[in-house]
């Protein structure tokens, strides 16, 4: 007799749930939250709300006026539903406020071309910044990125992480500065621009309630 397995689906007591890869990629996800595997182990966070909303959305015009402005880098850009990025062997997946595949880039094993530039804003909490600058800083650089950008409300200020090797050469730009990298030449963020229409005190981005 055939056995059957049945299908997990997360919700945000799940934060802090042991699974593994495969686990986690056939799992269905309750609706109203983000969902990433980390080194292993559920993290549950709300779905963003308007101020890092609006951040990100600052971050995509910047994007878009680039891409108008030379046209031909850039392939496509996205955010956390168009791109997750795996890393099997640490048993971890990630979903990036905002990600880049430039052209030309050749697809990987999976038939996906991989994302060469990523942005994460950062929310409020210990939990959360210790996760976007220390523990994504390692996983991107081991997905292989070249680039990851830490957008920080809090601190007004951005960190650009450009790959050297196996480490990364960090950058850091503050709100009177033009923030740039090297993987999309011409691309120039006055950093305060980033923060526009958003508060400084966004407060988002701990684990979900109950978690």
């Amino acid at each position: 007799m055939a056995s059957t397995t049945e299908t997990i689906r997360l919700g945000p007591l799940d934060h802090g749930r042991r699974m593994t890869l495969e686990e986690f990629l056939d799992a269905e996800e309750t609706p109203g939250y983000r969902y990433e595997l980390a080194r292993g182990v559920v993290e549950v966070v709300e779905v963003p709300n308007d101020d890092h909303g609006q951040i990100v959305c600052n971050i995509y015009r910047a994007i878009a006026r680039h891409d108008v402005e030379h046209p031909g880098r850039i392939l496509r850009y996205g955010g956390a539903s168009e791109f997750r990025l795996w890393l099997p062997t640490m048993v971890s997946g990630r979903n990036p406020d905002a990600a880049v595949v430039i052209s030309g880039t050749a697809k990987g094993a999976d038939g996906r071309r991989p994302a060469s530039l990523a942005f994460e804003v950062v929310s409020s909490g210990a939990e959360a910044r210790e996760r976007d600058y220390r523990t994504k800083r390692e996983e991107y650089l081991a997905y292989g990125l070249q680039e990851y950008w830490i957008v920080d409300p809090l601190e007004r200020r951005i960190t650009v992480l450009i790959r050297n090797g196996d480490s990364w050469v960090e950058r850091p730009f503050t709100e009177t500065q033009t923030a740039e990298g090297l993987v999309l030449p011409g691309f120039r963020v006055p950093v305060a621009d980033l923060f526009a229409r958003a508060a400084a005190d966004e407060g988002q981005g701990g684990a979900a309630p109950g978690a």
